[in-house]
């Protein structure tokens, strides 16, 4: 059984899921099972942060990968495909590398090199799945697909958490790592029956070939120039500054909460674990409702809820110190910061996911997420440096000032207000500020993406009328009243570049939402030349047609008369 990405919001979801569940495994045992072994096994604060600070490096320097990967690929498996492939493959072989680790504590070092390998590969998986995503979603499905990624994360991490926990105080780590490399293989297998477009390739050796025959590998110099025409913008600025100080709070978070589970209030790591995995849980079931609030209110203001309520947590916590030996109250709060880990991080992917173009999705969404987990890495060392010198209450209301930080830098976020439902005017900024349907924040428009084959759609202007048109399918989007007044030959003739051939490929596809404002599209069939079948939006009326079928409907010949009477029925 074979499924493709491009053609079905089902398959972008689950897939997302399952590719996010992959890299939740070593999550679960790397950052949040063995931190509280190490605790359980005498190891120092100062080592457990620091060994926390390293092993997340891969994921502070994933942007290396994403211009490999916008530079070097192999069309007929898919744009992004190969690179998930061998990336899921090379995590599941990593982790077999941890039966190595016999004394934690005498081979700390050992454990931090073991880390860096297993998280380089969840590292670039990650690049490629990210790459992948905003290559073949809508802009107006991101919250949903984020929402449905950081559910597969929490229930990787959770899952694993629960189960690495008890592996390892009964049967110890060899059992644990060849537990984990086996989970990390069959979400592999899963991924192999999936496409990203029809007729591609599942393996190098399958038959298939490339669905985007347009399509040229971009060279380095292409792929930072590219960029570097939006990453400098306030926008892009503002947003990695918002990355790199949740990042600082989440490492800091992630090495204070599991050593005071364990030092401070008496968890072993089995009751540690067992936590984190029941509110991970719930936790990722409240992460994955946060899809349609975010496309519907926005990732800024969603983000500015859920930071204040962990900001609020902190100081309470910190405020509360004669509670601490209720073991009732303790476990409530220890609880509330699991659960808001899945909850805050889907929406800090919202934001930054959709501020990204397709064109070099890879390279600029590594970035603000390598961003993100460089903040990350210098939170947990900060952590470890300031926990021998500091009680526990200083350090959860230092970790409360850093979220105090976060919120100064999303209030002075400013926004410029579109109406919402209200698609942004064609001759608007390619990225621009609002909170329109499509997703709050930051995000994507001017010309749209390619409904069929998910490409950006250049935009062509002639006789003071500006279309949207495939820059690798030649496939073509009017807006409402624009197919009449170009539908003349000559105007359609400069309009209609495409292969008629590419497009007739491409006809069978048209099961989609509107690319322009996500309403429902309309089969339809032109009434003098029936054989001419394109898509119309039900709410904004516009169109879409593929390559040589605008060119098709401009002129009428002998020919389109025999066509009529061969032509079956649209069903």
């Amino acid at each position: 059984m074979t499924f493709t990405l491009a053609n079905s919001s089902r398959t972008r979801y689950m897939t997302g899921a399952m590719m996010y569940f992959g890299q939740g495994i070593p999550q679960g045992l790397l950052s949040i099972t063995i931190p509280a072994w190490l605790a359980s096994q005498g190891v120092s604060a100062a080592d457990i942060g620091s060994y926390l600070a390293v092993i997340i490096l891969p994921w502070a320097f994933k942007l290396v990968t994403g211009p490999l990967m916008d530079r070097y690929q192999f069309p007929a498996m898919g744009k992004r495909r190969p690179w998930v492939l061998a990336a899921q493959a090379g995590l599941s072989l990593s982790l077999l590398a941890l039966m190595l680790i016999e004394n934690p504590a005498e081979q700390i070092g050992l454990l931090m090199l073991i880390g860096v390998l297993v998280n380089s590969f969840a590292a670039t998986q990650d690049v490629a799945v990210d790459g992948m995503s905003i290559d073949l979603t809508p802009v107006r499905e991101q919250g949903r697909l984020n929402a449905f990624m950081s559910f597969g994360k929490a229930v990787g991490w959770a899952v694993t958490a629960a189960v690495s926990g008890m592996l390892l105080a009964t049967w110890g780590m060899q059992v644990t790592a060849i537990v984990a490399s086996v989970t990390a293989g069959l979400v592999l297998l899963a991924f192999v029956a999936v496409l990203e477009h029809e007729g591609e390739r599942k393996l190098p050796w399958s038959a298939g070939k490339a669905a985007l025959t347009g399509q040229q590998p971009t060279s380095f110099g292409a792929v930072f120039s590219g960029v570097n025409k939006v990453l400098w913008t306030r926008t892009s600025l503002v947003v990695m500054l918002i990355m790199l100080t949740d990042g600082i709070i989440a490492g800091f978070g992630q090495a204070l909460m599991p050593i005071a589970a364990v030092k401070l209030f008496g968890y072993s790591t089995q009751q540690w674990s067992q936590l984190v995995a029941v509110m991970g849980l719930i936790g990722a079931a409240i992460a994955l409702s946060l899809g349609p609030m975010i496309d519907r209110f926005g990732a800024k203001r969603i983000l500015l809820l859920t930071v204040s309520l962990v900001g609020l947590h902190a100081v309470l916590i910190a405020q509360t110190q004669y509670l601490w030996q209720d073991t009732t109250y303790v476990k409530v709060m220890l609880s509330f910061w699991i659960l808001m880990v899945p909850v805050v991080m889907v929406c800090i992917i919202a934001l930054a996911m959709a501020v990204c173009s397709s064109a070099n999705s890879a390279t600029q969404f590594a970035i603000y997420m390598s961003v993100a987990n460089l903040g990350y890495s210098a939170g947990s060392k900060v952590y470890g440096m300031v926990a021998e010198r500091s009680s526990y209450v200083e350090t959860y209301m230092l970790l409360a000032l850093l979220i105090v930080t976060l919120i100064f830098v999303l209030i002075f976020y400013r926004h410029k207000h579109e109406h919402a439902g209200t698609p942004a005017h064609k001759n608007a900024p390619k990225y621009t500020i609002g909170t329109g349907s499509g997703g709050g924040g930051v995000y994507f428009s001017g010309a749209i993406r390619c409904p069929k084959c998910r490409a950006d759609m250049e935009q062509v202007e002639i006789e003071g009328v500006t279309i949207d048109r495939c820059i690798f399918c030649s496939g073509i989007w009017f807006d409402a009243g624009e197919v009449e007044a170009l539908s003349h030959k000559q105007a359609a003739v400069t309009i209609d570049t495409g292969s008629a051939k590419v497009g007739k490929q491409h006809n069978h596809i048209d099961h989609y939402p509107c690319p322009r404002c996500g309403g429902s599209m309309e089969k339809k069939v032109d009434s003098r030349q029936r054989h001419i079948w394109y898509e119309s939006c039900t709410d904004c009326n516009g169109s879409f047609f593929d390559a040589g079928e605008f060119l098709d409907l401009s002129k009428l010949t002998l020919s389109d008369i025999f066509k009529r009477l061969v032509t079956p029925v649209r069903e």
